[in-house]
C-alpha cells in the first residue's frame, strides 16, 4: 500500500490582510490528495518537519517566505529535497508577483495539481555577519532607508495592504527628494563601478518594498541578478517614476530610468553608507566593509 503524501503547511496569520483561514487552507491542501499538517509560523517550534513531508505549503508574505526558506536551507545535504508552495498573504508579496503565483485558494490548488517546479537562485552572502543569503535582493542606499523608518510610522489608521503599500510609497517619495547619494564601489563579474549612488540593489526578482519595479527582466530561475545604481542625475526621474507608480494609468508601464547592470557569477560591494538591507532585514554595520555575493543557482524547488 503506498504511503500518503504528507504536506506541511506553514502560516503567517497575521500576514496582510489576514484573509485566509486556518480551516479553508487546510482543505485546500487535502482537496489535492495530501495528508496536511498545520503549524503558525508564530508558534514555538514551528520549524518541526516530519520525515514524511514532501510538500511544505507558506501562507504568508515576503518575510515568512524568507523565514521558512531560511529554515529549509540549513537542513542537512543528505536531508530529502523539499518542494516549496506559496500562498502569497502578506502586503507587498514582490517574490510571489515575479513568479506569477496567485493570491487565491484556487490558485494554490491550481499549482499543487500542476506540480510544474521551478528551481529558484539565491545569493549567497560572504564577510557579511547575520546573513549568509538572500532571497529577494540586498543594498544600500534608498531602500534600507525606507525599511528603517517605515518601522516609526503609525499604522494603526491603515486598514488594507494596498493602503499600507501607498503609505510606503509616499514615504520613499519624501526620503527620495531630500537622500544624499553615498560612495560606493562593485567589482561585477570583474568589472568596476565607482560612484556616488541615492540606490545601489542587487537583484534576484523584478520589485522591492512597495511593489517598486527596479529591475523589469530580473528572473529567479535563470542564474543571474541584477544590479540597479542609481545615481545624482536620477533623481528626477526616479520621483517621477515612483508617482507615476503612485497614480498608474491603465495599460501603460513606466519605463525605468536608471542603469541595470547583469550579474553572471559574482559580485564585491562596499558601500559608504553602514546601513544595509538583505531582503526586509536591515543590518547596521560598524564600518564599511567589503561584501561579496555569488550566484547559486536552482537551490530552492517552488512550484508554480
Amino acid at each position: 500500500m503506498q504511503a500518503a503524501k504528507h504536506a506541511q503547511l506553514l502560516h503567517n496569520p497575521k500576514a496582510g490582510d489576514g484573509d485566509h483561514m486556518r480551516e479553508d487552507l487546510i482543505q485546500t491542501v487535502a482537496s489535492c490528495g495530501f495528508t496536511c499538517g498545520y503549524v503558525s509560523t508564530k508558534a514555538k517550534g514551528w520549524d518541526r518537519l516530519k520525515n514524511k513531508t514532501l510538500l511544505v505549503v507558506i501562507a504568508g508574505g515576503d518575510g515568512t517566505v524568507r523565514q521558512v526558506l531560511k529554515r529549509l536551507l540549513r537542513r542537512r545535504i543528505l536531508d530529502k529535497r523539499l518542494v516549496v508552495a506559496l500562498l502569497p498573504a502578506g502586503t507587498a508579496n514582490n517574490f510571489a508577483k515575479t513568479l506569477g503565483i496567485p493570491s487565491s485558494l484556487s490558485g494554490l490548488k491550481r499549482a499543487i495539481m500542476s506540480w510544474q517546479v521551478k528551481k529558484i537562485d539565491i545569493g549567497a552572502i560572504g564577510n557579511l555577519s547575520g546573513a549568509k543569503f538572500f532571497l529577494e535582493g540586498m543594498g544600500c542606499g534608498l531602500l534600507p532607508r525606507l525599511i528603517k523608518e517605515m518601522k516609526t510610522v503609525d499604522l494603526s489608521g491603515v486598514e488594507t495592504a494596498d493602503e499600507e503599500l501607498t503609505l510606503a510609497l509616499d514615504k520613499l517619495i519624501e526620503i527620495s527628494q531630500l537622500y544624499k547619494p553615498k560612495r560606493s564601489t562593485l567589482t561585477i563579474d570583474g568589472i568596476r563601478y565607482e560612484d556616488s549612488y541615492l540606490l545601489v540593489e542587487v537583484l534576484n526578482i523584478r520589485s522591492v518594498g512597495p511593489n517598486v519595479v527596479l529591475a523589469p527582466k530580473a528572473d529567479p530561475t535563470d542564474g543571474k541578478f541584477q544590479v540597479a545604481l542609481l545615481k545624482e542625475a536620477d533623481r528626477e526621474a526616479f520621483i517621477t517614476y515612483l508617482g507615476q507608480l503612485r497614480r498608474p494609468q491603465s495599460g501603460r508601464r513606466p519605463k525605468v530610468p536608471w542603469q541595470l547592470v547583469e550579474v553572471s557569477c559574482s559580485l564585491t560591494l562596499r558601500c559608504e553608507n553602514r546601513l544595509l538591507h538583505v531582503d526586509d532585514e536591515l543590518i547596521d554595520l560598524k564600518e564599511s566593509q567589503l561584501v561579496k555575493v555569488e550566484v547559486r543557482q536552482g537551490i530552492v524547488d517552488i512550484i508554480v
